[in-house]
């Protein structure tokens, strides 16, 4: 793990969420939009799908306590555990991939869609449910090709209902989830008058499935990806062919209906 996050305990011992977001050089965002041109590189691996670790600190400091719970059901490089390390949060993170040598906090767990397990025994229940998985289609070529993100549609959008459904059950009454996602359309060849629905998911179809599982969205605040993964001449090329891209994302947080 990196030197800076090993003694970040230290560091920041005793400080409040704000005091922890000026010793890290992090603005804290008062309104519903975040954004960030790149990620903290101090925190969490090179992965793909890497989020900003500004953007989890966000969601800790407005919609948990310090001392809470955290759970990470699809950890990937680890973000979410070393923020929880800057911001004092417990932190049980699971993912499909095992990295004892590099990152033993990250408990080994399949998401199997025709069986899924709660991966915590005990009365360890999350205060927290930080759920960023990978997205539709987006990026599979990288990820396991047991993944989520090679699934059908119909294969992923039940996969989410399934998750969401067993997370109400299996968590307390005043817990809250946030979602991590984004519009997801086949903008790459395709000038945006003759894109057709397809295979799009959008964010009004996991809104759907979260009532449908049991939770009622709270805030819907819109943290964008970068437009600096595109290049110069990926943008005149769009341009030219009248290519809306994609730059969305959006954290849904949600607690459970009464």
């Amino acid at each position: 793990m990196d030197l800076f996050i090993d003694h970040l305990p230290v560091a920041l011992e005793g400080k409040n969420d704000q005091d922890r977001f000026d010793a890290l050089g992090w603005k804290l965002r008062t309104w519903d939009y975040w954004n960030w041109n790149n990620c903290d590189q101090r925190f969490g691996d090179d992965w793909p799908g890497r989020i900003p670790a500004q953007m989890i600190g966000h969601i800790f400091y407005y919609f948990s306590d310090q001392g809470d719970l955290v759970l990470d059901p699809m950890a990937g490089g680890g973000v979410v555990a070393d923020t929880c390390q800057a911001f004092n949060r417990k932190c049980r993170s699971f993912d499909m991939e095992s990295r004892l040598d590099l990152r033993p906090e990250i408990e080994s767990h399949f998401w199997d869609g025709n069986n899924l397990r709660w991966p915590i025994k005990g009365n360890d229940k999350p205060d927290l449910v930080i759920f960023d998985p990978p997205y539709f289609t987006k990026k599979s070529g990288h990820y396991d090709s047991k993944g989520i993100s090679g699934l059908s549609r119909e294969a992923y959008l039940d996969f989410m209902k399934q998750f969401l459904s067993l997370t109400h059950r299996c968590t307390e009454p005043t817990c809250r989830i946030a979602l991590i996602n984004a519009d997801w359309r086949d903008f790459q060849r395709t000038p945006a008058r003759d894109e057709m629905r397809g295979n799009a998911i959008l964010i009004r179809e996991y809104l759907g499935i979260l009532d449908q599982s049991g939770w009622e969205e709270t805030h819907i605040i819109q943290a964008p990806l970068s437009s600096e993964r595109f290049t110069g001449n990926m943008v005149k090329a769009m341009q030219k062919r009248k290519i809306l891209g994609v730059i969305s994302r959006y954290v849904i947080v949600a607690r459970k209906s009464d």
